[in-house]
């Protein structure tokens, strides 16, 4: 099984990975007319089994995830969405294999943990792109987009964590050199990149009508006759966040401010040079300050060291347990259906 399958493995059995995973026979898996599809077995392996309905199941998931609608076995769908759910089967399967061999478990205990920690980042999710929502609200919200029931997804919380458990187990701690984050930071230096920011402050004055204009040129005047610009923020803006922080809108680069006028404003701005009114029908008036100019620059390497360290590591893992499933296909010596055999394996 290739790298992208075990990755892939993570994002459905760790379908919430905000976080963020009966003995068999061992001979080939054969068609039976007297055997319901749902309980037909699409691949075997000493240690365990793939049906026909587990199949099925990944498969509704994923049309659900898609919004394609209903994939059933035999249309021109079905093939594509087999090759995308069954290395994920595989790698569950082969997991609860080797955790049964080893008495690997999860608790309930762990399983509520995992999907209380759940809850609070769906919760803050939501409350972070502007809906007001309880954690338990965004959670079941979460739960409809995928189409799962809470019994369905404290079963992917299980399955996610049991994998997991066992990809701790047979690959251990590995850890990158420090060579190896030195030679990433070298050749991906682009990634550590800051671009140029400038620190903001302004003062709105609303669209309706040309009187505001003329209240933002008098303001205006009181600042470069020695008045505090924040004072004046706080007394004139008529933008509520910013005024009652002194006018402060912290610092941005370019392509993070949605008005082509300001944004050229901003960029063209001298620092401590108070430039305005600049007008947007939409929005209204502006008298804006730039207090401070960053240059562009890149971040050293030892505050993006563990950063690096991370991502190397957890590639690294990626590695070694796809490794480890592949050699356990070989000595489990899996069968396949036809049709139901992954690419790679």
């Amino acid at each position: 099984m290739s790298k992208s399958s075990i990755k892939k493995a993570w994002i459905i059995f760790g379908i919430f990975a905000l976080a963020l995973i009966s003995a068999a026979a061992c001979s080939p898996a054969e068609q039976s007319a007297n055997v319901e599809d749902g309980a037909k077995k699409v691949a075997v392996f000493k240690g365990g089994d793939i049906t026909q309905g587990e199949v099925q199941q990944q498969v509704d998931a994923l049309a659900q995830q898609s919004g394609t609608g209903s994939i059933k076995p035999g249309s021109p769908q079905y093939k594509a969405a087999v090759s995308q759910v069954m290395p994920q089967l595989v790698t569950q399967k082969i997991a609860e294999a080797y955790a049964q061999d080893h008495s690997i478990t999860v608790s309930q205990k762990e399983v509520s943990q995992a999907e209380s920690n759940l809850k609070q980042q769906a919760g803050q999710q939501a409350r972070q792109s502007g809906r007001n929502m309880s954690d338990e609200e965004a959670f079941q919200q979460v739960l409809k987009g995928y189409g799962l029931s809470e019994e369905q997804a404290r079963q992917q919380i299980h399955d996610g964590l049991l994998v997991r458990k066992v990809q701790n187990k047979v690959v251990g701690n590995v850890k990158p050199s420090e060579a190896q984050i030195k030679d990433f930071y070298n050749k991906n230096k682009s990634q550590f990149k800051n671009p140029e920011q400038r620190c903001v402050r302004i003062i709105a004055f609303t669209p309706d009508s040309k009187k505001q204009k003329e209240q933002a040129n008098k303001v205006k005047d009181k600042i470069q006759n020695g008045g505090d610009f924040a004072k004046l923020a706080k007394k004139y803006s008529q933008d509520p966040q910013s005024a009652k922080n002194g006018g402060k809108i912290g610092c941005v680069s370019k392509g993070q401010i949605s008005l082509p006028t300001i944004e050229n404003a901003i960029f063209n701005a001298k620092k401590g040079e108070v430039v305005g009114p600049i007008e947007n029908k939409k929005v209204g008036y502006f008298l804006l300050e730039v207090t401070k100019i960053k240059p562009e620059n890149t971040t050293p390497l030892k505050k993006v060291s563990p950063q690096i360290e991370q991502q190397l590591a957890q590639q690294q893992q990626q590695k070694k347990f796809s490794d480890w499933i592949h050699s356990q296909e070989k000595k489990r010596d899996i069968k396949y259906l036809p049709g139901y055999k992954p690419q790679g394996a």
